[in-house]
């Protein structure tokens, strides 16, 4: 079942790019992705055995990080029955990259070899990297270059780090996940921790994290907001799936006071750099990728908070990606009908378009985590764990942060909610499949900031054990 979750995208890719119609691609985009969804799906009830000798293996992990792709995929297939009513570019290659993307981030979530988790990882920033410039500008075409060069020096270092990891388990001859954890003893201290510096600032520089956060901005403001979604809820995510495998070797080594002290460190500052920036953005997409970053500050934060922490991580995992389907969706959607995301050029949206301007609120409150979204618990249970550990000045530096990105996001939504409306470019009415696919995340992120289901809780509980966090 995992190879076919692998392949069948794979050859999904080939399929698309041959000359159909538009409209085929998008039908098949569609069945896939909700193919794709109901083999996640069934794993819930029974994970699926392992395959090529323990190379590629589902756990608990694994299983929250395919969930997120699904449904985030599921989305976005609804959302460009819609989208591209009104797109008369080619989608032959940018439908292709997503389902190539689609394939390569399942295996990062099924690898259980950490050489091969980084071959997974360095292929989705090539196959991501087209879908940043579908627009073809000059703008877009920069923003792909400075993602691809900045991912690739970050994806480089954790090349090295994985031949540091290599080094420190001579004596164990593999990197399969199991043997490592079941050879801890015999790891190389001063090897390891060399290695776990890489990790972290390559896996770090895919996520996003400050300082090497620059390409964030750019390539979310310029790729469309399908693209926003998956780079953002998911892809992000495959990276800090890397860094989950390396606290469970933290865990078993003895090493886990130094992994979270540099964790905490790149955590802080990812939360204070986009609180510096915000307040003077201007364009929606850029603000909600400066909330990305904040989001992945959050992220490596609770894992180096311990168990209380991991649990709020694990449960802020699924929380982001589904807040980024909101808002990356809705930027998306104000974008096609004005043919721009700035603050100066879209006004008064809920006059014109009423259902766009509700959920652009939405978005808004998904994203900075206010009560009933459940991004509210995820966070509160972070910077719990925070107090928890008596880290009281990071928990009111998180706050703090917190807080000017509320007034910083909130001041350009509501500047372009409000105001004199402004005639619409292209679209002059409300779409129901692009609607309907951004509803979809309001509800589900409302329902479980209200109840949350006990499947879920005993999922995320499991992740926690598995990674020995304390």
């Amino acid at each position: 079942m995992l190879s076919i979750l692998i392949l069948m995208p794979f050859l999904s890719a080939l399929g698309v790019l041959l000359p159909v119609s538009k409209a085929f691609r998008l039908k098949l985009f569609l069945v896939i992705s909700l193919f794709y969804g109901l083999i996640v799906a069934s794993f819930w009830k029974h994970l699926p055995a392992g395959e090529y000798h323990g190379f590629i293996v589902l756990d608990p992990l694994g299983l929250i990080m395919l969930s997120i792709i699904g449904f985030l995929y599921l989305s976005v297939s609804i959302f460009m029955m819609g989208y591209f009513n009104h797109e008369q570019r080619s989608t032959r290659i940018f439908m292709a990259c997503l389902m190539l993307l689609l394939s390569t981030m399942t295996l990062a979530s099924v690898s259980y070899h950490l050489g091969l988790l980084w071959v997974a990882i360095e292929a989705t920033t090539l196959f991501s990297a087209p879908l940043i410039c579908f627009h073809r500008n000059q703008q877009s075409l920069q923003a792909t270059w400075r993602y691809l060069l900045i991912c690739s020096v970050g994806i480089a270092l954790a090349l090295m780090g994985t031949f540091f990891l290599a080094i420190a388990a001579h004596e164990v001859h593999t990197l399969l996940l199991p043997s490592l954890l079941k050879g801890a003893s015999s790891l190389s201290v001063d090897w390891l921790k060399l290695s776990i510096i890489f990790f972290v600032v390559g896996y770090g520089c895919k996520m996003g994290l400050a300082p090497t956060h620059s390409w964030k901005p750019e390539a979310y403001g310029q790729a469309p907001g399908m693209v926003g979604v998956i780079m953002a809820g998911a892809l992000a995510q495959c990276s800090f799936l890397g860094l989950l495998r390396i606290s469970q070797i933290c865990n078993k080594t003895g090493l886990a006071d130094f992994y979270s002290s540099i964790l905490i460190v790149s955590g802080l500052l990812s939360l204070v750099v986009p609180a510096l920036f915000i307040l003077g953005e201007k364009n929606i997409k850029r603000a909600f990728a400066y909330s990305s970053i904040e989001h992945m500050g959050l992220l490596v934060l609770g894992l180096g908070m311990g168990a209380v922490g991991l649990y709020g991580a694990l449960f802020h995992m699924i929380n982001n990606a589904l807040a980024k389907v909101i808002m990356f969706l809705t930027a998306g959607s104000v974008a096609q009908k004005y043919g721009s995301t700035r603050t100066d050029e879209v006004t008064g949206v809920i006059h014109i378009y009423p259902v766009t301007g509700v959920l652009l609120i939405a978005a808004f409150l998904a994203g900075i985590g206010i009560f009933p979204f459940a991004t509210f618990h995820s966070e509160l249970l972070i910077l719990n764990a925070a107090i928890i550990s008596r880290h009281f000045l990071l928990a009111a530096v998180g706050v703090s942060c917190l807080a000017v990105m509320f007034i910083g996001i909130g001041k350009i939504v509501l500047g372009m909610i409000h105001g004199k409306p402004k005639e619409p470019l292209i679209a002059k009415k409300e779409n129901f499949y692009m609607n309907m696919a951004i509803a979809m995340a309001v509800v589900l992120l409302a329902g479980i900031g209200l109840w949350m289901p006990g499947a879920l809780k005993h999922l995320i509980s499991d992740a926690v054990l598995l990674t020995g966090a304390v």
